[in-house]
């Protein structure tokens, strides 16, 4: 035990019986450290004393499920529609720019530019398609599969027509509230004709050139969304579908009055 003038008292005895002996370096050093633990523990019991008192202030959130659903829409074609993709012919001669390869301007073959040009939901029957896609390719893949129309394209449109039409500053809502399923992206249509156009188109540099497009006739297709009514309700959803259909329309030649169309009908799952 410390006493006065850092003197060692032994414990157990009066004052007057005690032996007053003074304390060493060493142990003064020993009970500097030994009160600095028992502050440190002192502090620490304090601050988790401290922080049990703020949890049990703090509110416990409850995380509800978001509601999910799924409904199926039908939409039928107004206008026809125009599908033009990048082609394999345009694919190959920037693939070899981009790896340093020396271009080889070929001839090019009219049916795999215009087969190529558009997504398919079955692959073609060939395995060269510069070399071995002819119009007995074409007839095969209009009787055995369906042209495609983008799914991103689709659900980037409605989120283009809630900010046009003023429903919304930003398209960020929509977008958060309606997902489309497709696989690859890729919803297949239905269509009654279908017809390969000619038409001149300009040049990035100078001149002109031919450029065959698909059009397809009487086209009409049906897709999933999932949805949440938090911010929209379905009904709600099925009219921004409506305005990207009459003002904005989807695949090519839109600004033309290409690919217009409408919802027939929807069904929730």
């Amino acid at each position: 035990m410390i006493g006065k003038n850092g003197c060692l008292v032994t414990p157990g005895k009066s004052i007057r019986e005690r032996t007053m002996q003074p304390i060493t370096e060493d142990e003064m050093t020993t009970n500097y450290t030994l009160l600095q633990g028992i502050h440190s523990c002192r502090s620490k019991a304090t601050n988790i004393e401290r922080g049990f008192k703020e949890m049990a202030k703090q509110e416990i959130l409850e995380l509800k499920p978001i509601e999910v659903k799924n409904a199926q829409v039908f939409i039928v074609g107004d206008s026809d529609l125009i599908l033009n993709k990048v082609n394999a012919r345009y694919e190959r001669e920037v693939r070899d720019v981009d790896l340093g390869k020396k271009t080889v301007k070929e001839v090019p073959n009219m049916w795999e530019d215009i087969l190529t040009s558009v997504k398919w939901n079955i692959p073609f029957p060939v395995k060269d398609t510069y070399r071995d896609m002819n119009e007995d390719t074409y007839r095969y893949m209009l009787e055995n599969g369906k042209p495609c129309i983008s799914s991103y394209g689709l659900w980037k449109s409605i989120g283009d027509a809630v900010v046009r039409n003023e429903i919304d500053t930003y398209a960020t809502k929509i977008k958060n509230a309606v997902n489309i399923i497709a696989a690859d992206n890729s919803i297949p249509i239905d269509f009654s004709e279908a017809y390969v156009d000619s038409k001149v188109m300009p040049l990035k540099k100078s001149g002109h050139t031919i450029a065959k497009l698909n059009r397809f006739v009487g086209w009409k297709c049906n897709f999933t969304i999932r949805y949440t009514e938090s911010v929209y309700s379905l009904n709600q959803i099925i009219s921004f579908i409506n305005l990207a259909g009459f003002g904005l329309g989807i695949g090519s030649g839109r600004s033309s009055g290409y690919g217009r169309y409408h919802v027939e009908s929807v069904v929730q799952k």
